[in-house]
């Protein structure tokens, strides 16, 4: 079963389900269970209200009359920059568990809040009397799984001041080496030396780096510039531990990486204050809605933490005095919820994505199931008979979950449903950016809607502005997504033209997407601006919302609109669904993936069904594919066609496929 549920998969959901109709009726006619246990007390028909009938500007109601740049003050007032949260987190807790480690025997060890707290400060001391960093100046980068150490170096740069620098462990080595050279990082952590073994003697020979710092054991005879953590941990004794350095709240406390859908990685430099705002704004939201206390005693952090989104939902965790247990391996995510039982988890769509196709591949081999989670998902809400029928959903996830946060990308409504039935609790979506330290807007925990991303949040005020030369005006409640608050980032590191492109003297920052505000007061994306193109009529195609419906073809795991504006349709780059292609065109065993994809008979099928979709959505002529190329091989993050997010390098695509776009216009016109 485990097995089943952590195939991997290629295409986005491609459940025997798409035939049953997923509810989309207004759900707050009657207060549901959910609703009656997590009501904030907002009109969920009212959720944001305009405060500038100028400039438009919209702020979630609760916060209509408040100044957004203080009222996150009033969470942990003691708390005034980062290095303060795990004190924070001692008081609340009475220095109860902090984090739990697993053990071979499925058995959790725990670390008290002192312990952690010791472990950094012994770590910060050494950084900064044995390594020579300067507080306020030094930069450290890490690269690790998701692991306690990886708390420890986080907490120590805080409470010493040293700027965290945040590497993806799927960089490759050029992509390390750029950004260690970028940011003037002076010391490189990393979990085990295997990681950078390829590029070793580079980093060796590097002046600027000091000291490589490994989690894991080393062998005796490795370089002396490279030193294991658990020897600075011996070395250095609590009466070596320096008294913590005073630290400006607005000082830079991190660099993280933007995930880079049009280019290289920007560099986000964000202060103590923005992570502090995030967090306690999100505090603000969540325990409003009686999130709290028993919902949110163990987290599970699952998402890497160089992602902007865990770090600040683990800010709140550690701010409350809450527990923590870190999974360094996502393929053995079931696992770990059978052992840790988290009370709440981060996630982002593609896990949920994972696990529900799973489940629907095995529910899709028995008609009764199949009839019996059908009549569970009709209901608007959880009832007796759905939680009989996914009481073993709710196994999977360790049977004491309580919430889920869903962020980072968009979910499909039959997901979204599908876990907010099965799981009987909170399922609540996000939208923000790095550059807003993951804020923006959030669903309020008891709205059951589909297709918005909430209202906007305690430390935000948001307004749409006009794109140029397109139908997306501020005055129809369209436009690009501009946001203003404490959270918003200080720059990108030494790129001030950037920085400008991106916040404007006001101090709005122009997000890239395009949203609508919805009759109910929530927004949602409809698009990116950096990405619509125009066709020779003068139309404006958004290309990703175009790929949202034609994703819903079973006969597809990925595919890029594009189109040329001397024509007048979109053609459409297809990686077909090789499973999906093998059971219902041809098997593909003894043939070539790539072979089978220049078949013209299944280049007609899909083409076909990328019509029928067109004409079930009502989009116009100019938005339907008038011709596609089928390509073999999956756009992934090795081959250069997504992001470490798993969002899609657009740049790289257009690039890689131009001349196949035009010769599919070539085709079409002979």
């Amino acid at each position: 079963m485990l097995r089943l549920f952590l195939k991997p998969t290629t295409t986005n959901i491609k459940s025997v389900f798409r035939r049953f109709p997923v509810i989309t009726r207004n759900a707050h006619i009657a207060k549901t269970r959910i609703q009656r246990l997590h009501h904030d007390g907002i009109d969920y028909n009212r959720q944001s209200v305009e405060i500038d009938h100028v400039e438009h500007i919209y702020r979630c109601t609760f916060y209509k009359d408040a100044d957004i740049w203080t009222l996150y003050k009033t969470i942990c007032p003691n708390v005034r920059t980062l290095g303060d949260t795990l004190y924070e987190g001692r008081t609340a807790s009475n220095d109860g568990p902090c984090v739990g480690t697993l053990q071979k025997s499925n058995t959790i060890d725990w670390l008290s809040y002192s312990k952690v707290i010791e472990r950094s400060r012994l770590i910060g001391s050494y950084l900064w009397t044995t390594t020579n960093l300067t507080p306020n100046e030094s930069k450290v980068a890490i690269m690790s799984l998701n692991r306690p150490e990886y708390l420890f170096i986080e907490q120590a740069c805080y409470m010493y001041g040293f700027v965290l620098v945040n590497l993806y462990t799927s960089y490759e080595p050029a992509t390390v080496m750029n950004l260690l050279e970028r940011t003037t990082a002076d010391v490189l952590v990393i979990d085990d030396i295997e990681r950078i073994r390829s590029y070793q003697n580079q980093l060796l020979k590097n002046d600027r780096i000091k000291k490589i710092i490994v989690m894991n054991g080393l062998r005796q005879e490795e370089n002396s510039k490279i030193q294991s953590l658990s020897s600075i941990l011996k070395a250095i004794k609590a009466d070596d531990i320096r008294k913590r350095p005073t630290i400006d709240p607005d000082s830079i406390a991190t660099l993280i990486m933007t995930s880079g859908t049009t280019g290289d990685p920007k560099i986000s430099m964000l202060s103590h204050e923005n992570l502090l705002a995030a967090s306690k704004g999100n505090i603000l939201r969540t325990e409003r809605a009686n999130l709290k206390g028993s919902v949110t005693v163990r987290h599970c952090s699952v998402l890497p933490l160089a992602h902007i989104f865990e770090r600040f939902i683990l800010l709140g965790v550690l701010l409350r005095g809450n527990q923590v247990v870190f999974c360094p391996q996502p393929e053995k995510l079931l696992e770990y919820f059978a052992m840790v039982k988290p009370t709440q988890v981060t996630v982002v769509p593609r896990i949920l994505n994972k696990i529900y196709d799973g489940i629907m591949l095995e529910v899709g081999q028995s008609k009764l199931k199949q009839y019996l989670v059908q009549q569970a998902l009709r209901s608007t809400e959880s009832n007796w008979f759905s939680r009989l029928i996914f009481r073993k959903v709710k196994n999977l996830f360790g049977d004491e979950l309580k919430a889920v946060f869903v962020g980072a990308a968009p979910i499909t409504r039959d997901v979204l449903h599908f876990y907010r039935i099965a799981l009987d609790i909170p399922v609540m979506t996000g939208y923000g950016q790095t550059e807003s330290t993951a804020c923006a807007t959030s669903t309020h925990a008891g709205d059951t809607a589909f297709d918005v991303i909430g209202s906007p949040v305690a430390t935000v005020e948001i307004k749409l502005i006009d794109v140029p030369n397109t139908n997306y005006q501020s005055h129809m409640n369209q436009g690009e997504i501009c946001i203003r608050g404490p959270v918003i980032f200080e720059g990108y590191y030494d790129d001030e033209v950037k920085t400008g492109e991106t916040i404007d003297e006001k101090g709005w920052l122009h997000t890239g997407d395009v949203g609508e505000w919805a009759s109910n007061g929530a927004l949602r994306i409809i698009d990116r601006t950096k990405h619509i193109f125009k066709l020779n009529q003068g139309t404006y195609i958004a290309p990703e919302r175009l790929e949202d419906i034609y994703l819903r073809s079973q006969w597809v795991a990925q595919i890029f609109i594009d189109g040329i504006s001397t024509e007048a349709t979109v053609v459409a780059i297809v990686v077909p669904d090789e499973e999906y292609v093998q059971k219902h065109f041809k098997p593909t065993e003894s043939i070539p993936f790539a072979a089978v994809c220049k078949d013209e008979q299944l280049k007609r099928t899909i083409l076909s069904d990328l019509i029928r979709l067109a004409k079930d959505n009502k989009l116009k002529y100019f938005e339907t594919v008038s011709n596609i190329h089928l390509h073999p091989e999956p756009f992934s993050v090795q081959n250069g066609l997504l992001t470490i997010t798993l969002k899609t390098r657009r740049q790289n695509v257009q690039t890689q496929f131009r001349p196949l776009v035009q010769s599919l216009y070539d085709k079409e016109n002979h």
